[in-house]
């Protein structure tokens, strides 16, 4: 079975939607099946129009150039996706398109899997509506946000399936995909077997002159809704109980919240990381005592759940989380984490001291955390929902997924072709 993705971007660029894509992709080729990709005009660009990472071949959309006025530069985006679309199934000749989101991704392909009488599986990882206006480009009540939502739903509707990545999102969807499209939730996972616990780094600690302390780590992007804010906020309250406690933030750079932390007279206690690379995340885990998620509460955080968490988790680190919609289908309380109330840093501070305070119960919840990634969110569990999607989809009618997928295994090799590389 071969698989067209396409995206809005993918590895090398670094970002929860492009790591995402590539479990998905490196596991469906364990299964069997030929994934191939097209990333859009947004993903960056290096003038290399054609890649091989991991096996999987991807095609690349020039960016856009000249004036790029609102309206015009989407409608312009998504041309030139349907364009490289277009030619990519005529090179691959993929039984299925698998479109992700955003809708400037979406509904590209799906007039090309239309055009093609191909099936449509449509990934949600976020609605782009909400999370344009959390990063402040419009406002809900906009002409543009009632465009991109009402878009979106068309695509929704008609799409053959429509998968999300979590319970929360697949509530919210329902009654705008109708009822013509399945809708399937795949949620968001880790490759435990990558992620096993390790013994602590400790040359960073070293590094970062961090000798005896007790460590509240954060590990992620520095959007607004992370609520980074709170969890320097709440320092000082987590010192007065524990005076050797210190917070590391990895994952960017923020000036506002150096200042905060000046602010409040804790400079001394919070480190500031920013980036490091991919090779190094789990050496940053592995010297927390305690991994904090501070999101607050808006539309994109209440319908989207992190990886981050589940990273943590499956290292077996205690992680404390806020009490977010989506985020409480990660952590079940006082069973594999803790939670507090969204953006209240006096109950984060307490949630906090409770686990530097007790390390038996600490390793306890890390312990649980690990075992529920195991049996619930290992990719190598979660991958084989999409072939069950991507074979009732397929199957002709009267022919049932099983038939389909004899059929399919028979008449064309899986390909094992490993590469890496890249060619103009």
């Amino acid at each position: 079975m071969r698989v067209l993705h396409v995206l809005h971007r993918s590895m090398p660029a670094l970002s929860g939607y492009s790591i995402r894509t590539s479990y998905i992709t490196r596991f469906q080729q364990k299964l069997g099946i030929e994934p191939y990709a097209v990333t859009s005009a947004q993903h960056p660009f290096d003038d290399v129009m054609h890649e091989v990472i991991d096996g999987v071949e991807f095609l690349r959309t020039h960016p856009l150039t000249g004036k790029l006025y609102p309206g015009v530069r989407e409608l312009r985006l998504m041309r030139a996706l349907q364009k490289r679309v277009h030619e990519a199934i005529g090179r691959w000749k993929p039984d299925l398109i698998h479109a992700h989101s955003p809708v400037l991704v979406g509904l590209p392909a799906l007039v090309e899997a239309r055009r093609n009488r191909l099936p449509i599986v449509y990934e949600v990882r976020d609605l782009w509506e909400n999370a344009s206006v959390d990063r402040g480009k419009f406002g809900y009540d906009s002409p543009q946000y009632k465009a991109a939502r009402g878009l979106e739903t068309q695509v929704f509707r008609h799409a053959d399936a429509v998968v999300v990545i979590c319970e929360a999102l697949r509530a919210e969807l329902a009654p705008r995909v109708g009822k013509r499209t399945q809708l399937h939730v795949v949620g968001n996972g880790v490759d435990a077997a990558a992620f096993e616990p390790v013994a602590e780094a400790q040359h960073v600690r070293e590094r970062l002159g961090l000798a005896g302390k007790r460590i509240v780590g954060y590990l992620g992007t520095f959007q607004p809704y992370e609520g980074l804010d709170c969890l320097v906020e709440a320092m000082p309250q987590v010192l007065e109980q524990m005076p050797n406690a210190h917070c590391v933030i990895t994952g960017g750079t923020d000036q506002a919240l150096e200042r905060r932390a000046a602010e409040l007279g804790i400079t001394e206690h919070v480190t500031f990381t920013g980036r490091v690379p991919h090779d190094q995340v789990r050496d940053m885990y592995s010297i927390a005592d305690v991994m904090v998620y501070p999101r607050r509460s808006t539309r994109t955080t209440e319908l989207t759940t992190p990886l981050k968490p589940l990273e943590a988790m499956a290292l077996a680190k205690p992680v404390i989380i806020s009490d977010v919609q989506a985020m409480l289908e990660l952590v079940r309380a006082n069973e594999t984490g803790l939670i507090f109330r969204a953006g209240d840093s006096s109950d984060l501070a307490a949630k906090i001291a409770t686990i530097l305070s007790d390390p038996a119960r600490a390793k306890t919840l890390g312990k649980q955390a690990r075992t529920w990634i195991e049996q619930q969110r290992d990719w190598a569990e979660l991958v084989p929902k999409y072939v069950d999607i991507y074979r009732s989809l397929i199957a002709p009618k009267g022919e049932s997924a099983a038939t389909t997928q004899s059929r399919d295994s028979s008449a064309r090799p899986s390909r094992t072709d490993g590469r890496r590389g890249s060619s103009k």
